[in-house]
């Protein structure tokens, strides 16, 4: 038993505790050599998932959660990639659910068949009421079925750990080698230990707005990473072994897509480079009305334009120009331009900053080094209440598939976590603010920092049973994804359409975002 087909990590929004580092990091501890990251529709994880696994030198197995409509019924699955076109095929699910979409259908996931395997849940899935039941029959007929309409797909030996479902699973393992349907172990992980159950069940708590004395909020045991011994005493042998077979297959390399910005529209005839450049000798010749004759200025601009152009960066400055020059137009107003782009001579004759680089000696380099490939960086400032109007506008422009958002995540900061966490314990609001007004002021305040900063709310937390049970309760998931929401200033401009390249998210009404973060676009 080397690996684990289905761990969810804490991007299924308040629905597990596991950060994707401490899920790589736990199964490498325990001798895994490889490991699945399968949230529910959303792919928010995978960029880190691959980079974490990357360093600890395991291997990533990418998965989603998803639900889908065939005929009448809902089929709950997981599904895994097999080859990068798999994961192209994840990206464009998880695009579909988190754009409205409650489940797939059959026409929409059959382009991905091939290069997916898929693992069909039996506790917990479409046939649990004839599994509970013990109707063979009628789970033969369902299984037949849906043998009928997908023709490759495991079915899941899942919840061994609880002897009500050890007795079912011996039933459905029968009726799958009657119908010659491959069974998998799948031991489904939403917290990392044992003992995490409860820390467990108080997230689902606030996600659900129930108290931790709810009957309706459900204990949710044995769903940590076990160790491979513990699997081998839970499940059969050959259940095991296929999971194995299945990570032998999933081989996603990740040189999917790259994509650059989109080409801008020039004039009939016209290339990117010959209109850059016609632009800038226009413009300079209009910063410099009136002006003496002067060549440094003419070397200069002759200069940074051959860097532009070889650098392949000429789409990018025409783009900033021409959005810019839109705002101006329609008395939106625009920021002079700051940091590094004021070195530019191109920047300030296409009317993007107003400083004249040459006056004040401003390097050209700062902004853009040839020896340095990275794009160049201009800030622009908009007023906030019409930032949306030069959006739209590039949208138009180029496409609402070519431009979107970027999801940020609001987290379980260390207010708020008490707050959370002090509802679900059931601790009095005015005990819980009491509590939360001791926590210093701090822009990246944390709770370990508080209760080291201030002595009197150490002194509370620990004068009290309850305030210390609230307080190491937090402590454990204080930074936590609580929300997605779209970051404040960042736009993703994409030559290819968005999908293909990143999973997106609607959260916005007027334009997609990504689902990845920007530290990993």
């Amino acid at each position: 038993m080397s690996v684990h087909l289905h761990a969810r990590s804490c991007y299924t929004l308040l629905n597990s505790t596991l950060r994707v580092p401490q899920l790589v990091a736990l199964a490498k501890q325990a001798g895994y050599e490889a490991i699945a990251c399968t949230d529910e529709n959303v792919m928010h994880g995978a960029m880190e998932f691959w980079k974490c696994c990357q360093r600890e030198q395991i291997k990533p197995i990418f998965g989603l959660e998803i639900l889908v409509k065939i005929e009448e019924e809902t089929v709950a699955m997981t599904v895994l990639a097999r080859d990068d076109e798999g994961f192209g095929g994840l990206m464009a699910a998880s695009s579909r659910l988190c754009d409205g979409q409650d489940a797939l259908t059959l026409d929409q996931i059959q382009p991905y068949l091939e290069h997916w395997v898929l693992i069909v849940y039996g506790e917990g899935g479409f046939a649990e009421s004839e599994l509970i039941q013990e109707d063979r029959r009628g789970l033969g007929d369902k299984l037949g079925w849906l043998k009928t309409q997908l023709p490759l797909f495991y079915m899941a030996v899942s919840f061994n750990d609880a002897s009500f479902w050890k007795l079912k699973n011996i039933l459905l393992k029968q009726v799958c080698a009657a119908q010659e349907i491959p069974t998998v172990a799948l031991s489904k992980i939403y917290y990392g230990q044992a003992e995490d159950a409860r820390l467990f069940k108080i997230v689902n708590g606030i996600r659900l707005s129930k108290t931790i004395n709810d009957k309706t909020l459900p204990s949710v045991n044995g769903r940590y990473l076990r160790t491979p011994a513990e699997m081998e005493q839970l499940y059969d042998a050959e259940d095991l072994q296929a999971s194995d077979h299945i990570a032998s297959i999933c081989n996603v390399t990740m040189t999917q897509a790259k994509t650059t910005l989109p080409a801008f529209p020039c004039p009939q005839g016209v290339s990117s480079k010959q209109y850059l450049t016609q632009l800038c000798l226009a413009g300079l010749k209009k910063r410099r009305q009136g002006q003496p004759e002067d060549p440094a200025y003419l070397r200069r601009l002759k200069y940074e334009l051959d860097v532009i152009l070889t650098m392949h960066f000429e789409d990018y400055f025409l783009i900033v120009w021409d959005f810019i020059r839109f705002a101006r137009k329609a008395g939106i107003y625009v920021g002079p331009g700051r940091g590094s782009a004021a070195g530019s001579l191109v920047a300030y004759v296409l009317g993007i900053t107003h400083v004249d680089p040459l006056e004040y000696g401003l390097l050209f380099e700062r902004f853009l080094n040839p020896e340095r490939i990275s794009m160049p960086d201009i800030d622009t400032d908009f007023p906030d209440n019409r930032r949306d109007e030069v959006i739209q506008y590039v949208a138009e422009k180029y496409g609402e598939k070519h431009v979107a958002h970027i999801a940020t995540f609001g987290t379980l900061g260390a207010k708020q976590v008490l707050r959370d966490v002090g509802r679900v314990l059931e601790i009095p609001l005015r005990e819980v603010d009491m509590l939360c007004k001791a926590v210093p002021f701090g822009v990246k305040m944390t709770l370990q920092t508080a209760i080291q900063q201030n002595p009197r709310f150490h002194q509370m937390v620990y004068a009290d049973r309850r305030y210390q049970e609230l307080y190491e309760t937090a402590l454990r998931i204080e930074g936590l994804p609580r929300h997605v929401s779209t970051h404040a200033a960042g736009i993703v401009f994409s030559r290819a359409e968005l999908d293909q390249i990143c999973p997106t998210i609607r959260i916005e009404n007027d334009l997609l975002s990504t689902q990845y973060t920007m530290e990993h676009l």
